[in-house]
């Protein structure tokens, strides 16, 4: 596997939090790639009430990517415990009008042999925001 990330970047949250901006950044066709980084291609996902396969949750991302977000993720907490992880995490995300989103996700999952991860559960609360606190830190 040819990767920029060590395959033991799920050791500390430091390395994790690299792992997850990774694949907010780069162009849309390059989402498979840089997801297989990440991720084994058997490799699952559920998000609140929705399930992914590794492809579904490629394309899904695609998306996002075709969007241009800038997303900023600060890991808060991470946990390992042999192959097991957890993590807390904050995201802000910034589409091309302006607009601001925040979420707090709580994550688990499994690491796979290769070091890369297997499967992922996360629960994202997402943060309302105040507009007019959003126009001052935009600087309109």
């Amino acid at each position: 596997m040819s990767s920029e990330l060590p395959t033991s970047f799920a050791s500390d949250k430091f390395s994790f939090e690299t792992a997850l901006m990774s694949l907010f950044s780069g162009p849309p066709e390059n989402a498979e790639s840089d997801f297989l980084k990440v991720f084994t291609p058997t490799s699952t996902m559920r998000a609140d009430d929705k399930k992914f396969d590794f492809a579904a949750f490629v394309a899904q991302n695609r998306r996002v990517r075709e969007l241009k977000p800038k997303v900023s993720i600060k890991v808060t907490q991470f946990l390992r415990d042999g192959r097991q992880f957890a993590d807390m995490h904050e995201s802000t995300t910034e589409l091309l009008d302006g607009t601001l989103m925040e979420a707090e996700t709580f994550m688990f999952g499994e690491v796979a042999e290769d070091g890369r991860l297997a499967w992922i559960v996360e629960t994202v609360r997402h943060i309302k925001r105040d507009p007019i606190v959003d126009a001052i830190r935009l600087g309109k």
